[in-house]
């Protein structure tokens, strides 16, 4: 009788210690993979069977065999992410980017102390970022754009004097920014558009003297540009257009950085400051749909890198710089519903590659330049409209798809 047993006992020993063979990690990612739905060949290639899991699909580990990467980018998973990530303590990766995951983030997450880079980006998430992330001070890249995440930013989040990149937009998120912004002392990237924040931009930000790009538009942020913002020398991009911010443009930039700069559909008034015309990396300037009044500084001609100049919907007033036709690379110059003065400058003829000039609903005078039509790249409707004009002209273009027009109502 115990020689007929014996060959059983031995396959039952074989199947728990193959069980038992798995490291703990190996179960961690096993565990976790019921709750998220892996593609066939993903889930075929993660074997029970394996002594670890370092050779399984998107799955990276170090000399000791510890799961420190997970990188399942764009592998077409769904279903969510469950409590069971906390269980890989040494962690460092967590890549699940270009999914279809839902549900939330879980707050077991801020267990993964270890954790340096978490991109879980372009999913179908909701709920609200878990306060317990704050945690994670190992944390350098931050990545949760395009999902449906609502409810605000926690405060903790931002005490990380580690992270560098924050991508936060396309997301549901209200609140206002946390003061704690300014904690981010190694911040290089902060995209917060398109959202639903509110509120003042923290002073506390100019503590971020490594910031390279800033994205707020698109959101309801209002009041003044807090003047620290001068302190962030390497400042590159700053685009804040289409929320409601108020006042008038204190800070400035010694050794102008920028490279885009748009406030476009806000509130700000006072002059453009002059300091623009230090920004030689400049490409895009932006200020449509404001309060801005003065003239147009002269000081923007020395932007040789300027490609868009779109100053539209304001109250600015004087001439139009000649110097503007220094700005050989410029592509779009709107300056139209304004209250400019004077003639159309016989300058802008030299912006071979201007494609877009708008001009109307000014209170400019005089002739209008005939060589304003011999530009190559001109793609679309020129229209120059004033009720002070002398004459109007038509101008086809070889290379045109359309005609652009100068209209005057006194010579139709």
């Amino acid at each position: 009788m115990k020689l007929v047993l014996w060959p059983w006992f031995l396959l039952f020993f074989a199947l728990v210690t193959s069980s038992w063979s798995l490291s703990s990690d190996g179960q961690a990612l096993h565990a976790l993979s019921r709750n998220l739905t892996l593609p066939s060949s993903i889930r075929s290639n993660w074997s029970a069977s394996d002594a670890t899991p370092c050779t399984w699909y998107g799955v990276g580990c170090n000399v000791r065999n510890r799961v420190i990467s997970l990188d399942l980018t764009s592998s077409g998973v769904s279903g969510s992410l469950g409590p069971e990530i906390c269980r890989l303590k040494y962690l460092q990766i967590l890549s699940l980017s270009g999914n279809n995951i839902s549900g939330s983030i879980p707050p077991e997450l801020g267990n993964c102390s270890m954790l340096e880079q978490l991109e879980l980006s372009q999913n179908s998430l909701s709920g609200s970022i878990p306060a317990s992330m704050g945690n994670l001070k190992r944390l350098s890249w931050l990545s949760l754009y395009k999902n449906s995440i609502s409810g605000t930013i926690p405060e903790e989040l931002f005490k990380n004097q580690f992270l560098e990149q924050v991508y936060l937009h396309s997301n549901q998120l209200s609140g206002s920014i946390p003061f704690s912004v300014g904690e981010m002392t190694s911040l290089k990237s902060l995209w917060l558009h398109e959202n639903m924040l509110s509120g003042v931009l923290p002073a506390s930000i100019g503590n971020c003297t490594k910031l390279e790009e800033l994205y707020l538009l698109n959101n309801q942020l209002s009041g003044s540009l807090p003047e620290t913002l001068s302190k962030i020398k390497g400042l590159r991009i700053f685009d804040a257009s289409y929320n409601s911010f108020t006042g008038e443009i204190t800070f400035s930039f010694e050794n102008c950085k920028l490279e885009i700069f748009s406030l476009s559909f806000n509130y700000i008034k006072g002059e453009i400051p002059s300091w623009l015309g230090n920004c030689s990396s400049l490409r895009e300037l932006g200020f449509v749909n404001n309060s801005l009044s003065g003239k147009i500084p002269t000081s923007l001609g020395l932007l040789s890198n300027l490609t868009y100049l779109v100053l539209s919907q304001n109250y600015l007033s004087g001439p139009i710089p000649p110097e503007i036709g220094n700005c050989q690379l410029l592509q779009w110059l709107e300056l139209d519903a304004n209250q400019l003065e004077g003639t159309i400058p016989k300058e802008l003829a030299n912006l071979g590659n201007l494609k877009r000039l708008f001009l109307f609903d000014n209170r400019a005078s005089g002739c209008i330049p005939p060589n304003i039509c011999t530009g190559k790249s001109l793609r679309f409707l020129l229209e120059v409209q004033s009720y002070q004009w002398q004459h109007s002209i038509w101008c086809r273009y070889k290379r045109a798809s359309i005609v652009l027009q100068i209209r005057s109502p006194l010579n139709t």
